[in-house]
């Protein structure tokens, strides 16, 4: 696929291939709507919403860690426990920190929850069950997998919005050069 992006779903591959990949160009997409601004650009906000593209940012972390490490690896989610500790509200970006601080984050958790991605694909596990039980029921991995596509697509949807309230920033897709330091192919 040498005339696609490298982040751009396979054009012929296995359900397992294309949800994780499906899920990676979401990722890239949302990564870049937020790329590049400072800490006031990212806690900024549109008069009719609360949500920052800061506030996205830890939101994302949070529940990257909370699908990837605590419901399909079964290990303590310890970003999703620095970011809601003492009922602190993950949506609530704080201006001392540093712009470096919240794209970091970000970015090591999108890695480490694609090393636990890539031992799905190895081991072909969607049909697994996962750590999430709803109503004495368990949920398989793909349901969580399916869940997080569809918490990206709304997030990224409303980064387009942030974005281009902040800087005109608009389009669809990045640009085909555009890889976050976690993409690998």
């Amino acid at each position: 696929m040498d005339d696609f992006p490298r982040w751009e779903p396979p054009l012929f591959g296995s359900e397992q291939a294309h949800l994780f990949a499906m899920l990676d160009r979401l990722r890239v997409t949302f990564r870049y709507k937020c790329d590049g601004l400072n800490i006031e650009q990212l806690a900024a906000r549109i008069p009719t919403s609360g949500l920052s593209l800061g506030g996205l940012l830890q939101h994302l972390s949070a529940v990257e860690d909370e699908k990837f490490t605590y419901l399909i690896a079964g290990q303590r989610p310890e970003v999703l426990l620095a970011l809601t500790e003492n009922g602190q509200d993950p949506f609530a970006v704080d201006a001392k920190q540093g712009a470096d601080q919240l794209y970091q984050r970000y970015d090591q958790t999108v890695a480490a929850s694609r090393i636990i991605q890539d031992r799905c694909l190895e081991s072909d596990t969607l049909d697994t069950v996962s750590g999430l039980e709803f109503n004495g029921q368990v949920s398989s991995v793909r349901r969580i997998i399916c869940d997080l596509i569809e918490e990206y697509g709304r997030h990224t949807g409303h980064a387009d919005l942030l974005r281009e309230a902040i800087d005109s920033r608009v389009g669809e897709d990045p640009p085909w050069d555009y890889l976050p330091s976690w993409f690998t192919a």
